[in-house]
């Protein structure tokens, strides 16, 4: 099977690094203390943040955070499990998109967990073109909207969330907390 996999909150354990960066970020350098939607992923969404705040947080914390990012736990050992019976990866990121110096520590993190990838897109926000190219079984995704864009084009998705995430109501869409069930669902298709 060819597997797709996004990196952040997949694969690198960055998303709630993020996340905490941005909270210490809102109450302590904005000194603002309002949360717009507290299952938002994506900073825009989540805060009140103008752009220029916005900028300056990816510019001033993102990569100092970043590097504070480990793999999520059990990725390794079920990427390994699943490359060697014969299923591959591909990576498709929005990683670099605004900070192209994040691609970089994201190669840092996958060289020093050794981890390799069958190929890598990276700046990719609407991942579903990219799927159909490379003929992707599976995507294993974080983002909701992701998930969704997918299973519209009947890509097969699993939607690795973190409680706080908005569930999803596309019953094509496989929800998963932890990189068990998602070997065992894998194993089961």
């Amino acid at each position: 099977m060819k597997i797709g996999i996004d990196l952040d909150g997949v694969v690198i354990d960055s998303e709630r690094q993020f996340r905490n960066a941005a909270e210490l970020y809102n109450m302590n350098v904005l000194k603002k203390n309002y949360i717009k939607d507290q299952t938002a992923l994506r900073i825009k969404e989540r805060y009140d943040w103008t752009d220029d705040e916005i900028y300056k947080f990816m510019k001033e914390e993102l990569i100092k955070w970043a590097k504070k990012s480990s793999i999520m736990p059990g990725a390794k050992e079920v990427i390994n499990l699943l490359k060697e019976e014969g299923h591959r990866f591909v990576v498709i990121t929005s990683r670099g998109g605004t900070i192209p110096e994040m691609i970089d520590n994201a190669k840092e993190v996958l060289k020093r967990e050794n981890l390799e990838f069958e190929k890598y897109y990276w700046k990719v926000e609407e991942k579903t073109e990219i799927c159909l190219k490379e003929n992707i079984d599976i995507m294993i995704e974080d983002s909701i909207k992701n998930c969704e864009n997918m299973s519209k084009a009947n890509i097969k998705t699993i939607y690795l969330r973190d409680s706080n995430m908005k569930p999803s109501n596309d019953p094509n869409i496989k929800e998963v907390y932890t990189w068990g069930e998602i070997y065992r669902y894998i194993k089961s298709l």
